[in-house]
């Protein structure tokens, strides 16, 4: 695959030719910028949760190492899976679980019972609170299509995240591809030297002006 392959919101297929879904994210290890994982959009259609069951506030998100990456073009992206495989071996990317309100008194009537009476009452949830975990170690740092990116002094927003470039031996990222401007955009190549740390889908940079006027426009 070309640097320039992977893009985010490409479509998803199997080996076998089944589309599993859009490229949503990259997950990479931030002390060494190599990529370990995607996660595939499913969407909601083909994430087998029935919409009675809460199918539409559910992520249908699904993360994949990276090694199962077969070929790509602009548009597409093949893996080594088949489609039965992706259902078997892919992981949730946000993997949710209910669990009872806590009640500080079991057995006697308290302060903490308000919530769970509240939440049992019709058309509320039930007195069950909704954790969510995701599925990524604590040294792995995702990006996302649209990731505003920031710069730290001075504090503004630069542009979004297109796609990122990787070298194909190291599968180390190398740079990002970044969108500028609002009405007459274009995509310029940002270094990951300038990145300082990437938070809550935000991407933050430091570089100066003349730096950034400097950044070469990305061409396929």
């Amino acid at each position: 695959m070309k640097l320039e392959d992977l893009r985010l919101a490409a479509s998803v297929l199997s080996a076998d030719g089944h589309k599993l879904g859009t490229l949503s994210r990259f997950v990479f290890n931030k002390n060494t910028l190599k990529l370990t994982h995607i996660v595939v959009d499913t969407g909601i259609l083909r994430s087998g949760e029935p919409l009675w069951k809460g199918g539409w506030g559910l992520s249908h998100d699904r993360v994949l190492p990276f090694g199962v990456l077969d070929r790509a073009s602009h548009d597409e992206l093949r893996i080594t899976m088949t489609a039965d495989e992706f259902r078997e071996l892919s992981v949730d990317y946000i993997q949710e679980h209910f669990e009872r309100m806590p009640d500080e008194k079991p057995g006697w009537p308290d302060a903490s019972d308000i919530p769970a009476v509240l939440a049992s009452m019709p058309g509320e949830p039930g007195p069950y609170l909704l954790y969510e975990v995701r599925a990524i170690g604590p040294d792995e740092v995702e990006i996302k299509k649209d990731s505003p990116v920031w710069c730290l002094n001075p504090h503004k927003k630069i542009g979004e995240v297109d796609s990122l470039m990787y070298d194909d031996e190291t599968k180390k990222v190398t740079d990002l591809v970044i969108r500028r401007g609002h009405f007459f955009t274009k995509e310029v190549v940002l270094p990951m030297r300038f990145v300082v740390e990437v938070v809550a889908d935000i991407v933050r940079v430091e570089i100066d002006d003349d730096a950034l006027n400097g950044l070469p426009e990305f061409t396929t």
